[in-house]
């Protein structure tokens, strides 16, 4: 008998596929095990990083911050993206953790990809409230990111069309992002974030 790969096929998103691996590894292994060396690794060296209301450049500089927040959350790890948004030389997601204040919370991350590394990162601390309104609301898109309906993103890091996300705000620690999926055209759920 012949045997049939069921593997999915190369589309043309694999740098999108590739992206959201090292979206990942970043995440479950480096921050989830304290891997310094494996963000070291995956971010430029000259990465810029938008967190916690402050802009700083350099990989050094963003590992730092990233010890200061685990140094006064200890417990703090990521159980989940979803949903993850990919598109070109962008990512993003809604990242679910425990451990960072007293219950579990959502906050969402937006990252670029160039040549294996992420050159820039972009967190959203605070989770609107349903009804909250977003001061940004009315500010031109800074990024739209939206998945592209490919079977190769699906499978391999469940990537799913219909998820877009949009950046709005013209200012670090000013900036919102907005998390939408649509079915036949139609609004049927929305994550909302800010930057600070």
């Amino acid at each position: 008998m012949e045997s049939v790969d069921q593997r999915p096929q190369d589309d043309g998103h694999e740098r999108e596929r590739d992206n959201c691996i090292q979206f990942f590894l970043v995440d479950f292994l480096g921050w989830n095990n304290r891997k310094w060396d494996m963000h070291e690794h995956y971010h430029a060296s000259d990465v810029y990083v938008e967190m916690m209301g402050v802009a700083t450049t350099g990989v050094e500089k963003h590992i730092a911050d990233m010890q200061n927040v685990i140094e006064e959350y200890p417990d703090m790890l990521i159980r989940q993206h979803t949903p993850p948004v990919a598109e070109g030389e962008w990512t993003a997601s809604v990242v679910h953790q425990v451990g960072f204040g007293p219950d579990a919370t959502s906050t969402a991350a937006v990252h670029r990809h160039r040549g294996g590394k992420m050159v820039e990162e972009y967190w959203f601390g605070r989770a609107l409230t349903e009804g909250e309104p977003d001061r940004y609301a009315g500010e031109e898109p800074f990024l739209t990111i939206t998945s592209p309906d490919s079977h190769l993103l699906q499978v391999s890091v469940d990537v799913r069309p219909g998820w877009s996300v949009v950046v709005r705000g013209s200012e670090v620690g000013r900036r919102s992002a907005t998390f939408t999926r649509r079915e036949d055209g139609e609004v049927v759920e929305q994550l909302r974030f800010l930057a600070a």
